[in-house]
């Protein structure tokens, strides 16, 4: 797969017409599971098999959520006819901001950004689901000497989210809140993954969220886990996935649909097959081989799910930051049943 940096604007994306706008959420309403079967829908003509691009590019933040992208290129792409190029982001945010602008077609991002969006008028659609909560995934990490270690002790420290609005973020919120504790009596810092274990080093953040090679990385510099992203309710509930404007799936159902089939085999190939994942996860995110070993797999899925997909909304509203809720299941594909 090739990896970009540079920005390109994706073939055919362009801002939602109000007409394909509604099109597609009428076709994507509460009876969503069933809209496949109905001929009125775009999901219902869409044809995996017949993509009306060549080539589409996809942002996300370099990590093991992102290994399936590559293997769906690499292992399936082909039978579609689709050549997926990546390009890096730094955040779930930025990636949101990409599919938005039309820079890329899809986007593998948090959920809460994506409320965001859609609460801001800005018509975004899951394509994919990605992942649900793992638990041993993903920790908020201690700096040693940080004194922290409990959510009590994050109030008046430095603290590492990625992004404002990602999962990490928002779950590190909603739990203090549930505890007692003021949120906004934390610092909160967003840096790339990239650059937390240096910052570790030179004392600049107190903590960090740290998941796959920087989850290592710290761990070696005597870092301690916090809380767990995956733990109690929150595990099971829809962590990341894939989003494409409105705009671009009406205009490229069949597009759409190979980037959906391509994606959903690529992460139902990895349960079957660890030694896959380490090697994918070594290559890709030029780690060594221990670091592979030791990393937990992601709970990769294999199809929409809308009752973990709301579970998001629920989880922001606790956080004291949600505006206006939205249901899922408006703002949602149907998983193809043609691939």
């Amino acid at each position: 797969m090739t990896v970009r940096s540079t920005k390109r604007v994706a073939r055919g994306v362009t801002g939602a017409a109000l007409f394909g706008a509604a099109v597609l959420l009428a076709a994507c309403s509460s009876t969503a599971p069933e809209a496949p079967d109905d001929p009125a829908s775009p999901a219902a003509e869409a044809d995996p098999h017949a993509p009306e691009l060549a080539e589409i590019a996809v942002t996300g933040i370099q990590g093991p959520g992102l290994i399936p992208l590559i293997l769906a290129n690499d292992r399936f792409a082909e039978q579609y006819g689709l050549v997926m190029e990546y390009v890096p982001s730094d955040n779930s945010g930025v990636a949101v901001t990409s599919v938005v602008s039309g820079d890329v077609a899809t986007a593998n991002t948090s959920y809460f950004g994506v409320i965001d969006a859609i609460n801001q008028g800005l018509p975004l659609v899951v394509i994919a689901e990605g992942w649900a909560s793992t638990p041993e995934t993903g920790f908020l990490m201690a700096r040693p000497g940080s004194g922290i270690e409990s959510l009590a002790d994050l109030e008046g420290k430095n603290v590492n989210v990625i992004s404002l609005t990602s999962s990490h973020a928002i779950k590190l919120r909603a739990a203090m809140i549930a505890e007692g504790l003021d949120p906004d009596a934390v610092n909160w810092v967003e840096l790339p993954y990239a650059e937390v274990a240096a910052a570790f080093e030179q004392g600049t953040i107190d903590a960090s969220s740290a998941v796959g090679p920087t989850l290592a990385a710290v761990r070696g510099l005597g870092a301690t886990p916090v809380f767990d992203y995956a733990e109690g309710e929150y595990n099971g509930m829809a962590e990341s996935g894939f989003v494409s404007s409105v705009d671009f799936v009406t205009q490229y159902p069949n597009a759409t649909a190979a980037l959906q089939c391509a994606l959903f085999k690529a992460q139902g190939m990895l349960h079957e097959d660890r030694a896959l994942f380490e090697s994918t996860f070594m290559s890709f995110l030029g780690a060594p081989e221990a670091a592979a070993k030791a990393d937990i797999m992601l709970d990769f899925q294999t199809e929409n799910r809308l009752d973990a997909l709301q579970k998001n909304v629920e989880v922001y509203s606790a956080s004291g930051l949600l505006s206006q809720e939205i249901d899922f299941a408006e703002h949602t594909l149907p998983t193809p049943t043609n691939c």
